[in-house]
């Protein structure tokens, strides 16, 4: 998973503010500790700050643009930003910038609630799902067309080549809903390099979860394969991830499960604990937490 703009799952709820007719801006922010794989504590501070703008023609056609900000103040060179632009109708959505590729656009995460510094989500057996968006040295700047035909959704992308790659990134998803179950199939194709994956997410009351299996196929660096699985409890305002992941690289295998616990105090206020642990193809093992209040406006 990319940090992107229009197809991410954010870390707090925004509810937005509407400052202009089309404009809103929107944002959350993060304050805490945080302890990395050194075991040393830190404190931890990120702010994003969200701006979107649309409009609408005369014919009925939706237009508009997102630029995402994002500061993390605990860490160095951690500055980003990214933007997009889209244009959506009964035809469809074009969507041009920082977005998911059609295999991220298609494929389900395992990973629930939430955690200041992702650390349920940061071990080595998680798998965001990014695919090859962004593989080569690409500039990650998507084009994807989506759309949706009652409970069948279809997704094609297109990445452009960039100085230092070594071809366009061609990509393609499908989802669809049966109930409470969703699935997901995604392809991307690159250079030397295919991903393929499938992912099948559900809900139940309280309880949701999700698996996910993707296969990478190198002519060269050999075969990469992940699995992994989650399952959430959502009650009031308390709400619990837990999850695994196993992936193996050329016959090199790391494994790594996560937790995170947040607690809703209302007014877009949230208190956040997350774990993970690594154990790493090299025989290593790796513990990282945090704790703190996130923020969102």
């Amino acid at each position: 998973m990319k940090r992107t703009l229009l197809a991410s799952t954010a870390l707090v709820a925004m509810s937005g503010a509407a400052y202009a007719q089309g404009v809103t801006l929107s944002g959350w922010a993060e304050m805490g500790i945080a302890a990395g794989s050194d075991g040393n504590a830190m404190f931890h501070q990120d702010v994003d700050v969200s701006f979107k703008m649309e409009a609408m023609t005369d014919a009925g056609l939706t237009f508009g643009t997102a630029v995402d900000l994002d500061e993390d103040a605990g860490a160095v060179g951690s500055d980003d930003a990214g933007v997009a632009a889209y244009v959506k109708g009964p035809f469809g959505n074009i969507t041009l910038g920082d977005t998911d590729g059609g295999f991220d656009w298609s494929m389900a995460e395992v990973g629930g609630a939430g955690a200041i510094a992702d650390n349920h989500t940061g071990h080595a057996g998680y798998n965001g799902n990014s695919g090859l968006d962004g593989n080569g040295g690409n500039d990650g700047q998507i084009l994807r067309y989506d759309n949706s035909f009652g409970g069948l959704g279809v997704a094609l992308s297109y990445e452009q080549e960039d100085m230092g790659s070594n071809g366009d990134i061609i990509g393609a998803g499908v989802t669809g809903g049966f109930g409470d179950v969703s699935l997901g199939v995604g392809f991307q194709t690159h250079d030397n390099a295919n991903i393929a994956g499938a992912s099948v997410s559900a809900t139940f009351g309280d309880i949701s979860g999700g698996l996910n299996y993707s296969r990478l196929s190198h002519d060269t660096d050999g075969d990469t394969t992940h699995l992994g699985v989650g399952a959430t409890y959502a009650t009031g305002g308390t709400t619990v991830n837990v999850n695994f992941g196993q992936t193996d690289v050329a016959g090199m295998e790391s494994t790594g499960f996560g937790v995170a616990a947040q607690y809703d105090l209302g007014g877009g206020a949230k208190v956040q604990f997350g774990y993970g642990n690594s154990q790493n193809a090299d025989d290593t093992d790796e513990d990282t937490w945090s704790l703190g209040l996130a923020m969102g406006f």
